[in-house]
């Protein structure tokens, strides 16, 4: 069974790259252009993987995190956090009893240390 990664960014060239990179690694991909579409996806969907900007409208990265580990649904599922911003590790330093994000990667990504972490995560496609 193909593994699934949803994709939660604002930005249309971040979301066709990263769907573009699954694709050829083997995976399938739904993307969401905000926070509110990408967790009710994700409660619809179940992807193995979501990977979240942390900066967007509507619902910021930081509050559909808060809502994806808050949900039964969708708790247990992985998250990449991949923004432009330095630091961003600050973001998710106090979240109280929810668990920090499984990895945040700065942008630009390195296309195949990325993969590795999404195969450590859910293994191969």
């Amino acid at each position: 069974m193909t593994k699934k990664i949803l994709i939660i960014d604002d930005e249309k060239d971040m979301r066709v790259y990263l769907e573009a990179v699954f694709r050829k690694a083997g995976y399938e991909t739904e993307s969401a252009a905000d926070g509110d579409q990408g967790v009710w996806l994700a409660e619809v969907h179940q992807p193995d993987l979501i990977t979240l900007d942390v900066l967007m409208p509507k619902k910021s990265g930081v509050k559909a995190y808060r809502g994806l580990r808050s949900s039964e649904k969708t708790s247990s599922i992985p998250v990449i956090v991949l923004t432009g911003l330095t630091r961003s590790d600050d973001f998710f330093s106090d979240f109280g009893d929810l668990p920090r994000p499984e990895a945040v990667l700065e942008k630009p990504i390195e296309r195949e240390s990325f993969l590795e972490k999404v195969q450590e995560l859910i293994g191969q496609a």
